[in-house]
């Protein structure tokens, strides 16, 4: 029982003193962030060690460093700082807690919105996609991206569809695999989803939005606008 006792109270002082390196390291960063001294990425501790050194408690590091990342991206959006530590911190909280999927899904949108930089941010998603194959929003945010940035349906088609078939895949998920079908002209396809969502939907609105498309793409492929010649949508590269 002693032995425990002891056991638990090392894990516990290790626990305080990563917090206190952590807090440290932080500090740290915020002395120099207009300095313009770039070495300051020596300071803080690299996510491989951060999770070596946590020995159980990663997902309380994690929780720690999120919401000081939350804190930092504040202060960015007022002015105070740039973002020149987002990637350690991000990989840090990714690297402690994998499954953590809004870590990977807000650094997505701070990588198209506030870098600009598209492939990063889709990389990022697939990234938690790996560890979080169930979580709807980051395949759907890919989706989205491509759909309105790139403009590019059989991309954005693909990985709605992705989206729709995760465990916590909502409306919103199925509506927009059909109607990004529908819109790069593969009606039959489309016509299926919209179908499945008409049975599967609690909503009225989503029933009716969900009806008018099924009329729509019946008409259409009555006219032979599609019918009789199967569309076959660019094989999009993952």
């Amino acid at each position: 029982m002693f032995a425990g006792r002891r056991g638990t109270l090392a894990r516990w002082l290790t626990i305080l003193m990563m917090g206190a390196v952590l807090c440290l390291s932080l500090t740290r960063l915020d002395a120099v962030a207009g300095s313009g001294d770039r070495e300051e990425r020596l300071y803080f501790p690299s996510g491989k060690f951060l999770c070596e050194s946590s020995l159980g408690f990663q997902e309380v590091a994690a929780d720690f460093l999120w919401f000081r990342f939350v804190q930092y991206y504040g202060a960015f959006a007022k002015g105070h700082n740039d973002l020149r530590y987002f990637e350690l911190l991000i990989d840090a909280i990714t690297r402690l807690d994998p499954r953590f999927d809004e870590a990977y899904h807000f650094a997505s949108l701070v990588l198209w919105s506030d870098f600009g930089d598209f492939p990063a941010s889709i990389d990022i998603l697939k990234r938690g996609i790996l560890h979080n194959p169930d979580a709807a929003r980051l395949p759907f945010t890919i989706g989205f991206t491509y759909y309105v940035f790139d403009h590019d349906y059989p991309r954005a088609s693909y990985w709605f569809d992705v989206a729709s078939r995760c465990a916590d895949a909502t409306d919103r998920e199925r509506r927009f695999a059909a109607f990004s079908r529908f819109r790069m002209g593969d009606d039959r396809v489309s016509l299926e989803l919209w179908l499945a969502l008409q049975e599967s939907t609690e909503s009225p609105q989503m029933k009716e939005l969900a009806e008018k498309m099924i009329q729509k793409l019946k008409n259409r492929i009555s006219q032979n606008k599609t019918f009789g010649n199967d569309f076959v949508g660019p094989v999009p590269e993952l």
